[in-house]
């Protein structure tokens, strides 16, 4: 590949990336009631599909929610982990210290989601952040899969 392709590739990644952390934080920034309805909407389309698969009695609307958590970071995961293929090739300890970088920087944002639930009038939830973190690895870890089965492997650690 080209390196101007390259750049082009990962600038593309990275608006991506900003837009995705928009959508994360500003769904963070809704008011209680207007999270509520965005929620309740949701739950109505898939309430043909979902009311057969939970258990009668559940919470739909709080399954979306938590849903959405999930989706959200795992969206971010696979997003942080095709940045990190893009980027040059790694020794094998290099590229373990970037994937446990990519995991941390997952929490962070994932913390300051729930920060700013705070100010947003809505109860943060340490659930929340072991949900959007589990999302986020679980993408992590799906580009790692995807790039082993592709054959692509981490240079070896000469040294």
């Amino acid at each position: 590949m080209k390196p101007s392709q390259n750049t082009r590739i990962q600038s593309f990644q990275l608006i991506l990336l900003l837009f995705t952390l928009l959508l994360i934080w500003g769904q963070s920034m809704m008011p209680p009631h207007l999270s509520s309805s965005e929620s309740g909407f949701v739950a109505k389309l898939v309430y043909p599909v979902l009311s057969r698969l939970l258990p009668s009695g559940a919470d739909l609307e709080h399954f979306v929610r938590k849903a959405g958590h999930f989706t959200e970071y795992f969206l971010l995961g696979l997003q942080l982990g095709f940045l990190q293929l893009a980027g040059s090739a790694l020794t094998v300890a290099g590229f373990l210290y970037a994937t446990l970088r990519r995991v941390f920087l997952i929490w962070l944002i994932a913390f300051l989601d729930e920060t700013i639930q705070i100010f947003s009038g809505r109860g943060p939830q340490i659930q929340d952040v072991w949900l959007d973190l589990a999302g986020g690895v679980l993408g992590i870890a799906i580009v790692l899969l995807i790039q082993k089965l592709r054959g692509r492997s981490v240079e070896k650690n000469h040294a």
